[in-house]
């Protein structure tokens, strides 16, 4: 019975010694590069997972490598702008493996191709000195550049890599942070200071400019309105006029009976609001009129 149990565990580590030599894994985010006598072709490259078939070493050799995004950070550098101003920055990018079989030629280490891409990530620097404070840190989006700085930085490190035939990738390269040393932030708050009161005396400026235009137009109405209401007032006293000439020519054939009705037109004002009055008649003059003789007419002989 002991013998059959040696015997078992016998043949499991044979078994797991012969897979180790003969079977290779390659999982769903890596590719596998399978050399014979350490010679890469086309063929070496298997990108497909699960189990796969491997000769013992020497014969194949098997590297795996990730397809994964990786990400890069620089360290803190200061910097000049084109302005001269002084900032302290940060860089990234992030890369992958595009072509294993270039990769494995030429760098064959993800450690060496870190370091390939530090070295090109520090010329990101150069870019950034080509550009003023104000494109770099702004509240106003508009005139912020990074999205063009990151673009051309990422397409600048691209073709460096392309050039070298490394088999990598950028998928993209951006400023991680950006830091004002104390010498740049007295500059800067000067600026902000002398652009806001830039800004307030533009507003100031503008708002004088509309409420000397609002006035204007406000004379030029006003003057406009005095002066079509006087015409019409000039109308209405010439019309006045005109009727009142008739009157006069009617009154002035009698006056006596213009007066009565001038007093009979004032009885009524002073007696049209619920208010009696006890007077004669003689106290108002009314019937002096008719007390009058009459006068012989024109035209007949008396």
């Amino acid at each position: 019975m002991k013998n059959a149990f040696t015997i078992l565990v016998g043949c499991l580590l044979a078994v797991a010694i012969l897979s180790r030599m003969f079977l290779y894994q390659v999982r769903y985010d890596q590719v596998a590069i399978r050399t014979l006598f350490d010679r890469a072709d086309a063929e070496s490259v298997e990108e497909t997972p699960g189990l796969k078939w491997r000769l013992p070493w020497p014969m194949h050799q098997v590297t795996h490598y990730s397809k994964r995004l990786q990400l890069l950070e620089d360290r803190l550098e200061e910097l000049q702008t084109a302005d001269g101003k002084s900032v302290i920055v940060r860089t990234y990018l992030t890369w992958r493996i595009a072509d294993p079989l270039k990769f494995y030629v030429t760098l064959k280490d993800p450690a060496e191709a870190r370091r390939q891409l530090s070295s090109r990530l520090r010329e990101v620097r150069g870019i950034l000195s080509g550009y003023r404070l104000d494109q770099l840190v702004n509240q106003d989006r508009d005139t912020l550049a990074l999205d063009t700085i990151e673009r051309e930085a990422r397409d600048g490190v691209q073709q460096s890599l392309d050039d070298a035939g490394y088999g990598l990738e950028v998928e993209s390269v951006g400023i991680y942070r950006i830091i004002l040393p104390e010498s740049t932030t007295g500059k800067v708050f000067e600026t902000m200071i002398a652009t806001r009161e830039r800004l307030a005396d533009e507003a100031l400026q503008e708002g004088q400019a509309q409420a000397s235009a609002i006035r204007s137009d406000a004379e030029s109405a006003r003057d406009r309105i005095l002066a079509f209401a006087e015409r019409r007032a000039q109308a209405i006293r010439s019309q006045g006029d005109r009727e009142a000439s008739r009157e006069y020519d009617a009154f002035a054939r009698n006056e006596e009976f213009a007066i009565f009705i001038r007093r009979l037109e004032a009885l009524e004002k002073m007696l049209g609001h619920n208010t009696t009055f006890v007077l004669s008649a003689e106290s108002l003059g009314i019937l002096d009129w008719f007390r009058q003789p009459a006068k012989p007419d024109a035209g007949k002989t008396p």
